[in-house]
């Protein structure tokens, strides 16, 4: 998926705030904005893939939407925004990242590439062990002269490296924090 093809739901009540995110993001992200929690789960769907929300809004907080949405097991990330420092209520939280207000352009940005990359990072492990446990099964029940006249084999081989180059670059391109969080 192309960065441009990723769509990101905004949702704040402050909505000059949300509109203030959605031009920042335009260039690079499909985006969409919800002044409520409730009209964001309405606009929730396989579309998104990410959703920046604000966790102190009137009616249905912030905190009260990520939890419907860890409920409905929906596959998507989530950075929480707040003006007030995280504490210890965020513990339960699922979410992929967290931005204090004010947020700059820069911030933004990088908060949603580090969520992106997150996932992609999830996706190469899930795709590379897979993989490799057809492999290790062919490499089991056949000769390396069977294999080696296999172009099926050589595919798989050559995917494999194709994930690991991948996976090397996206560790890379992930903060320490990230890749604290990835491993933990």
């Amino acid at each position: 998926m192309t960065e441009a093809a990723k769509t990101i739901l905004i949702v704040d009540d402050e909505a000059d705030l949300a509109e203030s995110y959605a031009l920042r993001l335009a260039d690079h992200y499909e985006t969409k904005v919800a002044t409520s929690g409730g009209e964001a789960l309405t606009k929730l769907g396989p579309d998104v893939d990410l959703v920046l929300l604000d966790r102190r809004m009137p009616g249905m907080a912030g905190d009260d939407v990520i939890k419907r949405i860890d409920e409905w097991e929906l596959e998507f990330q989530v950075i929480l925004v707040s003006a007030i420092d995280p504490d210890t209520d965020i513990i339960d939280l699922p979410f992929d990242g967290y931005l204090t207000k004010s947020v700059s352009t820069d911030e933004l940005l990088d908060a949603v590439e580090q969520a992106f990359l997150k996932r992609r990072y999830e996706e190469l492990v899930a795709e590379y062990n897979a993989a490799a446990e057809t492999y290790d099964v062919l490499r089991e029940a056949h000769t390396q002269t069977e294999l080696d006249d296999n172009e099926e084999f050589a595919e798989l081989e050559s995917r494999l490296t194709e994930l690991k180059d991948e996976f090397d670059e996206t560790v890379a391109a992930l903060d320490d924090s990230s890749v604290t969080d990835l491993l933990e």
